[in-house]
């Protein structure tokens, strides 16, 4: 397993593991950072289909109480309403303060389950567990959360720093051409703002 990255975010310091095989072992390496038991998988139906079972039977090996909670696929769910019935969910599955968040897929995953996570509780611990090239590389590090509104986009949100994020870097032979290559847009552009020496790798 490759050596954790560390993230100093203030003065919250957070780790991010990348390797393959990753979705497998989800469930020691959140042990190594939270006790809790209970806690929501959130997902779309497209990254459900894909990777939940894996995490899931991950979860439930560790002693942990899942709850797959799965929206439609595309930016048109990262509502507050849409939060809000999440929030819901959790609730109904008895997940109370000591519960965590696992956002398992893209961007848009990652700014609604992050956001839940911010307001649940008035916060609960947040795993990212990106599985597109993009959210690996940029959205799921940093704690920027947000749903977005019809005057416009990630109107309304909140930092939240994960506590854990998890790389798989097999779940990146899913990806559609396009979806590639915009994650490695997103490589080049840090590279060319403040790394001559991964820009030159590059």
């Amino acid at each position: 397993m490759a050596k954790p990255i560390r993230v100093q975010a203030g003065e919250k310091t957070y780790e991010v593991r990348v390797g393959f095989g990753l979705l497998g072992k989800i469930g020691a390496l959140i042990g190594e950072k939270l006790a809790g038991r209970a806690c929501a998988v959130i997902s779309d139906d497209n990254v459900a289909g894909r990777f939940a079972d894996a995490v899931l039977a991950s979860l439930k090996a560790s002693g942990r109480r899942p709850t797959l909670i799965t929206v439609p696929a595309g930016e048109e769910s990262k509502t507050i309403e849409r939060a809000g019935m999440i929030c819901e969910k959790m609730s109904e599955a008895g997940l109370d303060r000591s519960s965590f968040v696992a956002a398992l897929g893209g961007g848009m995953i990652g700014d609604l389950a992050g956001f839940v996570a911010a307001i649940y509780h008035r916060g609960i611990p947040c795993v990212q567990v990106p599985t597109t090239l993009l959210a690996q590389v940029d959205s799921s590090i940093g704690g920027k959360t947000a749903v977005n509104t019809a005057a416009g986009k990630n109107l309304i949100g909140a930092w939240h720093q994960p506590v854990l994020v998890i790389s798989d870097v097999d779940t990146l032979a899913t990806l559609p051409p396009r979806e590639f290559r915009q994650g490695f847009a997103e490589i080049i552009k840090h590279a060319i703002i403040r790394d001559a020496e991964m820009f030159e790798m590059l």
